[in-house]
């Protein structure tokens, strides 16, 4: 196995419901996530997939639905009253299906790995090996495969799958190779 990552930095807001210190306010970072795909085989061009293309659908995927945007507790009714009166773009957690989850660096980062999942289900011999989310420079988590609960996993894709797999398959798979 080898494995191939790409870096991008975005900035969201966020708050964390019931914390009895400074994140219970309403505040955002500039997230750094390093994407890391593992693959056995390459293409005879000298590649897995194309750094460009991940670009354009696994980290275009974050930019368009989170970046510049809030990541929201579900139930935060209040915030997320005022957010949509104001037509912020906001994210909704969704590892416990519509219920109380905060967006945590931990929690974001799975949310991340596992949306990874779904856009590059499609690309042969391809795998998210695991995503490294900083949410300060100083502050980060690393999520792999066998970190995230099955029950989480249902919850997204029961909430997110069918969402990501239409984003996705809009983008479409690009061949980089100019022989074929």
């Amino acid at each position: 196995m080898q494995t191939i990552t790409r870096e991008y930095g975005f900035d969201v807001g966020h708050r964390v419901m019931n914390e009895r210190f400074k994140c219970f306010n309403v505040h955002g970072h500039r997230y750094h996530v390093k994407l890391t795909y593992s693959f056995k085989d390459m293409y005879e061009i000298g590649y897995p997939i194309d750094f460009k293309e991940i670009k354009r659908v696994g980290v275009q995927w974050i930019e368009d639905t989170m970046d510049h945007g809030f990541i929201a507790n579900p139930v935060d009714t209040q915030l997320i009253k005022t957010l949509e009166d104001i037509e912020t773009k906001i994210y909704f957690m969704s590892l416990n299906g519509n219920g109380y989850c905060n967006p945590t660096v931990e929690n974001v980062g799975r949310e991340i790995f596992l949306g990874q999942e779904v856009i590059f289900e499609n690309y042969e011999g391809l795998h998210i090996h695991h995503i490294k989310l900083n949410e300060t420079p100083n502050c980060s988590t690393d999520v792999y495969k066998e970190s995230i609960p099955d029950i989480e996993r249902e919850n997204f894709y029961k909430i997110k799958y069918d969402e990501i797999k239409e984003y996705a398959n809009k983008k479409g798979i690009v061949e980089y190779d100019d022989r074929k």
